[in-house]
């Protein structure tokens, strides 16, 4: 490597420890000095500064751009967390995000996947019992935007399975798909959050949300969310059609059947499990209306039939 990349290679690293420091540019370089590595004066070589404005304090503006681009990032992939608990909060609670889990990918849609799992264990999740909750199904929501593509089958796809052999058919579900369970009804508090002015997606008349991938929030924006969230059981189907992402609760045995198809099990094995306990008519009827629903909302890309 010859001089002149070594010391922009040197430069390059320097300012990015800089600016990505936890505790601020200043402790940063007096961190960096006591290890002997730079100080004030070989800052100055390196980054302009004048009587009116410091090296240091120049850097320290790109510091602050950094973490405000980072925070406004996080802000984006959950806006209604922001809403919930208003600017202020959001703030402490990405600072603190942020120093457990600094930014470690050239893309920042990556920034904000630990955030649900962190959020239980801080003191603002725990003022907010259902954040984590609230976190982890804004989350699912943009995981189901980016995940691939798959062309849903169809009524005639499932109209054309062998008779004799329909019961055998494994359904796959899409990859924009995910299930989620929760401790607190956050499926309801999504909605009440919702930004004044927005509308539904079609989906809504079906009992489903939609919207596109990234909504905003006013910085400043006070808490929206009300300290209490009813406390119970709540699955919630997550997927994608098209461009829109839409969630809805379902019910436990509809949840079940899920993850059964999940795990690859036959429509005959999730008829099995849903007659339990019901009459062979009702148990069809429950059967039929599932996977009916399924195929409506796009969920399964194949029925896959065994080899005989």
């Amino acid at each position: 490597m010859s001089g002149r990349a070594a010391d922009l290679k040197r430069t390059q690293e320097l300012f990015w420890s800089l600016i990505a420091a936890p505790e601020g540019v200043r402790p940063a370089v007096a961190g960096l000095a006591r290890g002997g590595r730079t100080g004030d004066d070989a800052l100055e070589e390196v980054f302009v500064g004048d009587e009116r404005l410091p090296a240091v304090d120049r850097v320290d503006i790109y510091a602050n751009m950094y973490f405000y681009r980072l925070l406004d990032s996080l802000r984006e992939d959950y806006p209604r967390v922001a809403a919930a608990i208003g600017g202020a909060r959001f703030h402490n609670l990405v600072t603190d995000y942020l120093l457990r889990h600094p930014s470690s990918h050239p893309s920042l849609r990556h920034l904000g996947r630990s955030l649900p799992a962190f959020v239980g264990g801080h003191p603002i999740g725990r003022a907010y019992p259902y954040l984590a909750d609230l976190a982890a199904l804004e989350w699912a929501r943009i995981e189901a935007f980016d995940a691939p593509d798959a062309e849903p089958v169809t009524r005639d796809d499932l109209a054309r399975l062998p008779g004799e052999r329909a019961g055998e058919a494994r359904p796959v579900l899409i990859p924009a798909f995910r299930l989620l369970r929760f401790d607190h009804d956050v499926v309801r508090l999504w909605r009440d959050l919702k930004d004044p002015g927005t509308s539904d997606s079609d989906g809504a008349a079906r009992g489903t949300e939609g919207n596109a991938a990234l909504e905003g929030a006013d910085h400043d924006r006070p808490a929206r969310g009300p300290r209490r969230v009813k406390r119970r059981r709540v699955a919630a189907s997550v997927w994608r059609s098209g461009f829109i992402v839409y969630h809805k609760p379902v019910t436990e045995d509809e949840a079940h059947c899920l993850e059964l198809a999940a795990r690859g099990e036959s429509l005959g094995r999730i008829c099995q499990v849903l007659a339990a306990g019901r009459s062979p008519a009702r148990a069809t009827e429950k059967a039929g209306r599932i996977l009916q629903g399924w195929i409506d909302d796009g969920l399964i890309m194949r029925l896959n039939l065994p080899e005989i």
